[in-house]
């Protein structure tokens, strides 16, 4: 299943198992570049199970195993040699419930580019703390706290200070786990018009169980159910013209 972008992921046969139940069935798709992916479908269909496997977050959990290609702009992320804390600075992560660092506003942006050796203290290390802040549409709110605790925050801002977070590592593609569902429809609304500005510079993949969102949101949209990709395309695609019955049924609620 492919876009006819260039790809910036590359998923083939893609299987998991927590220890004998297989979650996902050799799944396919391609990811494009510079455009947000949503996956949506119901609970339990491994939705999240999937954008996981994108980043190695899986290899955490006792009894999982994965089987098939991941490739990052061709490059496979399960190869033996693959370091994946370095991984994790390419392909970053915002969760559902905003989980800032018990540390500064500062310290949250400055601790990763730190201690993966990227930059030091200093007016370079201000300058990227700024500019990540400002890239998450946040930096005009915190500005005059940056030495205040991040968690001291409402929880739209602590979710873009966590994107913040995430963009200060410079990734290529950022992971999002349904990073709305513990906010209001107004921080809502600032974390989907931030993904439209970040996806000038990133590749952004959402999990949402929101389907409004992922219309509103999304380039392109992948169905999944019971640990299937039923159908993938163009968002727009999708929401007026789909193909496969299943996904019809989904879309209008007449199911899930």
């Amino acid at each position: 299943m492919s876009t006819d972008t260039n790809n910036k992921l590359t998923i083939r046969d893609l299987k998991l198992w927590y220890d004998d139940f297989e979650a996902l069935h050799g799944v396919d798709l391609d990811i494009p570049s510079g455009k947000v992916t949503a996956f949506i479908g119901p609970s339990g269909c491994g939705k999240s199970t999937f954008l996981r496997c994108l980043n190695r977050m899986n290899d955490r959990i006792p009894g999982c195993r994965v089987q098939g290609d991941v490739l990052l702009e061709g490059n496979d992320i399960y190869a033996p040699d693959v370091d994946v804390v370095q991984l994790r600075t390419h392909i970053g992560m915002v969760f559902q419930k905003p989980n800032p660092f018990p540390k500064s506003i500062y310290e949250n942006i400055a601790y990763a580019p730190r201690i993966h050796g990227m930059m030091q203290d200093g007016p370079d290390m201000d300058a990227l703390v700024e500019t990540a802040l400002k890239k998450a549409s946040i930096w005009d709110e915190v500005k005059d706290k940056l030495k205040q605790p991040g968690t001291a925050l409402s929880g739209g801002q602590q979710q873009r200070l966590c994107i913040a977070r995430t963009i200060a590592i410079q990734p290529d593609v950022i992971l999002m786990d349904e990073p709305c569902s513990a906010l209001d429809p107004i921080a809502t609304a600032k974390i989907e018009e931030l993904m439209d500005e970040l996806k000038q510079e990133y590749t952004i993949v959402i999990v949402t169980h929101n389907m409004q969102q992922a219309a509103r949101a999304s380039d392109f949209t992948a169905y999944f159910y019971l640990g299937d990709l039923i159908e993938y395309g163009k968002t727009t695609d999708i929401f007026t013209a789909p193909k496969n019955q299943r996904t019809e049924d989904y879309i209008t609620g007449r199911f899930g």
